[in-house]
């Protein structure tokens, strides 16, 4: 009887890596994506939304309507966490990037412009005439796999 080769039946698999990102590839990792989550606490306590958004500059731009939940943030600066992230199951990897800042009304007409500019369709219809700027105060991110 032959004996039969296990090297590859027996290898163990090597196990997950978990890495803490530098700032600059968050950076990277917001700008590929244009959906993410926004949260913040509101008038009946806490508030998590996704979001169509944008990197311009130093900020993560989004568009609402004047009149919906984000409209909130309007008048006042607040603290918002906002989050994106992204996993691949068959590969079990993912990573995860998270902005913490504050929300203001953008009125710069050269912010204005360039969110104009990188506009993308946004998934939900109707007005979108309020602009809203997260600054990236605290950016972290991790990655797994």
């Amino acid at each position: 009887m032959a004996e039969t080769d296990l090297t590859d039946r027996t290898a163990v698999p090597r196990p997950p890596s978990f890495d803490v990102l530098p700032r600059e590839r968050c950076r990277e990792l917001l700008s590929a994506t244009t959906v993410g989550r926004i949260a913040f606490t509101g008038r009946d306590g806490p508030v998590l939304l996704p979001v169509n958004y944008r990197v311009v500059g130093d900020a993560v731009v989004l568009r609402t309507s004047s009149s919906g939940t984000l409209a909130q943030l309007a008048g006042a600066e607040t603290e918002v966490v906002f989050e994106v992230d992204y996993h691949a199951p068959m590969s079990r990897s993912a990573w995860s990037v998270l902005v913490r800042g504050t929300a203001r009304v953008v009125e710069d007409p050269h912010v204005l412009d360039a969110a104009e500019a990188s506009r993308g369709v946004s998934w939900v219809p109707g007005d979108h005439a309020l602009v809203l700027a997260v600054t990236m105060d605290r950016v972290t991110g991790r990655s797994v796999g």
